[in-house]
């Protein structure tokens, strides 16, 4: 959670530098160079938050955040393009580029597939997407920046800062799980998304936790617990969940390459071979059957009329 409300800092922080920028791509409506500018922008706010967190931790377990530290993961965080590669490869790249120009500007811009009519429907389910995206990249950051394989290992363990309890077999585990996952989705999920013309997005739920004296079926307990508030406080959580955003997804499909566009024609492939392979299952199945229970019919039909015979039964 700590990692969702740094995400939102840094997404809402906007240096005036690149405020200026922003307004100089409204007046000029260049659409290819404001694609840029929002891919900057959240490169920019996941190192922002990414040094925010990790300021924070080092605040929290230290007492005294090393500057000299901070300094070098903020150094070695401004070439990373995990976040801005993830996004690309979701394809939700012009759709977070058009809710970063209707958020700023109030208007949908030219090139947009988007109207605002959509954007302000929802635009809260992106926003929290975008945030939850931006949460993930920097976890994943994290865990590369804690890894055996990194270079700042090192210097975190000399600091004397313990950001992860696990063991280096188990945090290996974890990570090697989130690359297969992250790379699962990136390469198969997304290219069934966009075939199915949907996005798939992360929002937040809030969530209500049951009162524990509903939950007692002793009649004992309930009359020594009488003494309780009869409303006991409510507690709430935040839950991650999926929602399905039905879209036209036209333009991504078309724009993959490699192995994600085989992928996208096995799609197609299948959608068009599985009537006739399925059809063709059947009746192999039920000339099979048909064969199987003729035979093994006249096999103990057989058995049973020689034993009949050698018994000497009419």
């Amino acid at each position: 959670m700590k990692v969702l409300d740094c995400a939102c800092l840094g997404y809402f922080t906007t240096t005036p530098k690149e405020a200026g920028t922003i307004n100089d791509i409204m007046q000029n409506h260049n659409q290819d160079i404001w694609l840029l500018i929002a891919s900057k922008i959240l490169k920019d706010s996941v190192q922002r938050a990414c040094v925010k967190w990790l300021a924070d931790e080092l605040s929290l377990k230290t007492g005294d955040p090393s500057m000299k530290l901070i300094d070098r993961i903020s150094e070695k965080l401004k070439g990373d393009d995990t976040v801005s590669q993830t996004i690309d490869r979701m394809g939700k790249t012009e759709l977070y580029a058009d809710l970063l120009f209707f958020h700023r500007f109030g208007c949908v811009r030219t090139a947009s597939f988007y109207d605002s009519r959509f954007l302000t429907l929802h635009g809260v389910d992106i926003l929290e997407d975008l945030v939850i995206t931006m949460a993930d990249g920097i976890a994943r950051i994290f865990l590369e920046l804690i890894s055996v394989d990194s270079n700042m290992s090192n210097e975190i363990d000399a600091s004397g800062l313990v950001l992860c309890t696990l063991s280096t077999r188990a945090l290996q585990r974890l990570r090697n799980e989130v690359a297969l996952n992250q790379w699962i989705q990136q390469n198969f999920e997304s290219v069934i998304s966009m075939y199915e013309d949907r996005f798939e997005l992360s929002i937040l739920c809030s969530k209500t936790l049951e009162d524990p004296l509903k939950s007692e079926k002793s009649v004992w307990l309930k009359i020594f617990t009488l003494w309780r508030l009869t409303t006991a406080p409510s507690f709430s959580y935040m839950q991650i969940s999926q929602v399905s955003l039905p879209v036209k997804r036209t333009k991504e499909l078309r724009a993959l390459s490699g192995g994600r566009y085989y992928f996208s024609l096995f799609l197609e492939f299948s959608d068009i071979a599985m009537p006739f392979i399925k059809t063709i299952f059947t009746k192999v199945s039920n000339a099979v059957s048909f064969f199987l229970v003729y035979m093994i019919g006249r096999s103990l039909g057989l058995v049973f009329s020689g034993i009949r015979q050698s018994l000497g039964w009419k």
